[in-house]
């Protein structure tokens, strides 16, 4: 792992730029070194009885003494040396250059100022290195502060609950810790005690973030902020210090809210695996067990924690006393989607008479992330026509976009593969409108979207909580119109609908195993590692074969009925590429039928 890895996030960059200095002076010292060492000439090793006949011979230029180390030059300006450490010794030697007038230095044992700096500088430059990783490795090991965010509520970038729109349960939920933040002696004035802990749950962008940073900031507390997963690291014992780091702060800031987004990689079930990994992170959720249960009953610390994963929390984590509730935080309906686009339209232009009303009616199953990113590509998709404003047709455009996906206008498709693709599509189109539970069909298309070549869309006239087994054969039956359609009109089968018959079978495999939708009667059979007899599974394949077969066939007899409106459509998208529902509707000569009725 690398060791910027251990650092909070805000120091990351700022320690990297002091490595890479450091680095680059220990690289020049380093250099400097060896450039020194490399350059000295070469000398030749000699040993004192060379050195007698050097010294009475004409070769020798000149004598130096450096400390026990005796270097003569010779006339070619080579070199030769020899360690003489006896004094009488060298003294000899010396007596021999001086009587024949030779040049004789004597040099100081300490090292010169260049190799001394060089030296000292590289030994201060590693202490230097050394201490900045010793001090780093401290602080992310407990002697930091940045392991988590703290937020004044009073910012300005504060969130207030005008700003979080459709999830008004759970505001209402909240509304007491509110009060328990603000006046904590009226909760205690009887003996009652306020929530402790508050678990968020639900689907991902339905604005569990949102709503603890606005409960903060309503109840005019400081905010801290951190991720479950931040507290999983390579060295064992990290997690815990986090925590008990963390709740430090939080006593030390109170009143406040400490909020632990994804908090399902922290408070997982104990016991899972006996390998060191799994025993920290126990280590970790009993540290974190042993602070939310160590409060004081007025000490004015709530912790609120966000999950999708409720299911597989630790039951010591989610008892009583530590997360004391627990707010379903789900999907918002046609009216609480109407005020969350209300709040993210504020700051775009619409054009008049745009109808938000409209919008919500027609995005069933949108999260708040997914209905203000449909916002922000209309936007976008305005902006780039240079309209005035966001009309209907931008809206309409990043709808399909975000359903169906993005065109490949650059994808070259030939003339049969196209008439192919809208025979399947046709299928699917023709199926979705004689059935009569599912959802009506919006827009049928041929223009390759994704990793399909050919998407029909259909949109829920309304929100459906409970799904109907009627419902969910009507589905299926639509799911496998296209394979009809190929059957039938083309005499042949292709591998386009591979992804329809996948999602047909999950379908119906859902409908005998879990939901009880068969002739096996009420059946659940659990998690897929569970044992099961061969034989139950081979009735659960034979009840899940009959649902597909069944709906195969009634898509077939609904092909074969509908021949010329389905190449009256055909013949539309391939002048066209895509059709709108009124001209779906124009192909199969409903709104005749509709006016003769």
């Amino acid at each position: 792992m690398p060791f910027s890895r251990l650092l909070p996030r805000s120091q990351k960059t700022g320690v990297m730029v002091a490595t890479a200095f450091v680095f680059a002076l220990l690289v020049a010292v380093l250099t400097l070194q060896t450039y020194y060492h490399t350059t000295k000439t070469v000398v030749e090793e000699i040993n004192f009885t060379q050195l007698r006949v050097l010294s009475e011979a004409a070769a020798a230029a000149s004598l130096t003494v450096d400390g026990e180390m005796l270097i003569v030059k010779k006339q070619d300006n080579s070199l030769s040396q020899t360690i003489v450490p006896n004094a009488v010794a060298q003294q000899e030697i010396i007596n021999l250059f001086g009587k024949r007038n030779l040049p004789i230095e004597f040099r100081s044992e300490k090292p010169g100022a260049f190799a001394s700096a060089v030296n000292w500088g590289f030994a201060i430059l590693m202490l230097a290195f050394i201490g900045l990783v010793g001090w780093r490795l401290y602080a992310s090991m407990g002697g930091g502060s940045g392991d988590f965010n703290l937020e004044d509520a009073r910012g300005s970038q504060s969130v207030t609950f005008a700003d979080v729109a459709g999830v008004d349960e759970a505001k209402n939920e909240l509304a007491e810790t509110i009060e328990f933040l603000r006046d904590p002696e009226r909760f205690g004035r009887l003996g009652g005690r306020a929530p402790r802990g508050i678990l968020l749950c639900g689907p991902p962008g339905t604005g569990k973030t949102l709503l603890a940073r606005a409960a903060a900031h309503e109840a005019g507390v400081p905010f801290l902020s951190v991720s479950g997963s931040s507290f999983q690291e390579k060295f064992a014992g990290l997690g815990a210090a986090r925590v008990r780091r963390l709740f430090t702060k939080a006593r030390q800031l109170s009143p406040c809210v400490v909020f632990i987004d994804e908090i399902d990689a922290l408070g997982r079930r104990r016991g899972r695996s006996s390998d060191s990994a799994s025993a920290d992170q126990d280590q970790t959720l009993n540290q974190l067990l042993i602070e939310m249960d160590g409060f004081a009953q007025l000490n004015g610390v709530v912790v609120i924690a966000s999950t999708n994963r409720p299911d597989i929390l630790d039951q010591a984590l989610t008892r009583p006393g530590r997360f004391d509730r627990e707010i379903a935080v789900n999907l918002a309906d046609v009216r609480g989607r109407e005020q969350i686009l209300n709040v993210h339209a504020r700051k775009l232009k619409l054009e008049e008479g745009m109808e938000l009303s409209w919008i919500a009616r027609g995005t069933p199953g949108f999260s708040g992330a997914d209905l203000a990113n449909l916002l922000n590509e209309a936007a976008i998709a305005a902006t780039r026509h240079d309209a005035a404003a966001v009309g209907r047709e931008h809206v309409e455009y990043a709808r399909d976009k975000i359903l169906m996906g993005a065109e490949r206008h650059g994808f070259m498709i030939d003339e049969d593969e196209r008439y192919t693709t809208a025979v399947h599509e046709a299928g699917h189109v023709a199926v979705g409108l004689d059935v009569k539970n599912g959802d009506p069909v919006h827009k049928v298309s041929i223009l390759p979207r994704g990793r399909a070549l050919g998407v029909t869309q259909s949109l829920p006239d309304r929100d459906r909580l409970m799904k109907k087994r009627e419902y969910l054969e009507d589905q299926i039956a639509m799911l496998l119109g296209g394979r009809a359609a190929e059957q039938i009109v083309l005499d042949t089968m292709t591998a386009g609908a591979s992804n329809d018959i996948e999602r047909a079978v999950e379908i119906a495999r859902r409908m005998v195993t879990e939901f009880g939708m068969s002739p096996l009667g009420p059946l659940h059979l659990g998690k897929p590692e569970d044992p099961h007899s061969q034989t139950l599974l081979d009735r659960v394949e034979q009840a899940t074969n009959d649902i597909i077969s069944a709906q195969m066939t009634r898509a077939r007899d609904i092909v074969g009925s509908r021949r010329i409106e389905i190449d009256l459509l055909v013949a539309g998208l391939m002048e066209r590429d895509t059709l709108d529902a009124e001209e779906i509707q124009i192909c199969f000569n409903l709104k005749q039928k509709q006016r003769a009725a």
